[in-house]
């Protein structure tokens, strides 16, 4: 099969009918074939602008599927980023949350042998206290339990044969 030839402005316009008897009037026919092929050419023109259009438009659709590509590529890139991320914040936080309660369990238990360490401070000073005082009162009941006589004979200078108490050395560390 061989492609039809096609008929162009030129064809049309140039085209002669033979002469018949009653036959068509040869002005109209040329006059009509003039028109056809003004027509006709006006429609091969817009046919070519069009099928270039096309073949532009044609190039910027394929621009636009590749930049459509791209950033569908993008989009999903950006996703995984983002998901990446997301999951980096929450072990970083995980991180963080073990270490402050970690640090909260340190300083908790410092507190506590702190306290333990305060408490048993003061029972020790507490059983220095008692045991001062303790000392302090028999001292100060020897002194008063002393005959006047022996009180007198403090203020005189003392002889070997008494001696007033010395109070008990406490427990109680002295300041240097």
């Amino acid at each position: 099969m061989s492609t039809p030839v096609r008929l162009t402005p030129i064809d049309i316009t140039n085209k002669r009918f033979r002469r018949a008897l009653r036959g068509y009037r040869p002005g109209e026919v040329d006059e009509f074939l003039a028109e056809v092929g003004a027509d006709y050419e006006a429609v091969v023109v817009e046919n070519a602008r069009l099928k270039e259009q096309v073949a532009q438009m044609q190039q910027e659709l394929e621009h636009y599927r590749a930049i459509e590509g791209s950033l569908k590529e993008a989009l999903v890139l950006a996703q995984r980023t983002a998901d990446e991320l997301r999951a980096t914040a929450h072990r970083e936080a995980e991180v963080i949350r073990a270490q402050a309660e970690l640090q909260v369990r340190q300083q908790f238990e410092q507190h506590r042998k702190a306290i333990e360490d305060l408490r048993a401070a003061r029972q020790r000073f507490a059983i220095e206290l008692r045991s001062t005082l303790h000392g302090m009162l028999e001292f100060v009941e020897r002194y008063l339990a002393a005959p006047p006589s022996e009180a007198t004979a403090a203020d005189e200078p003392v002889q070997n044969d008494t001696e007033r108490p010395e109070p008990e050395s406490s427990h109680v560390e002295q300041p240097v």
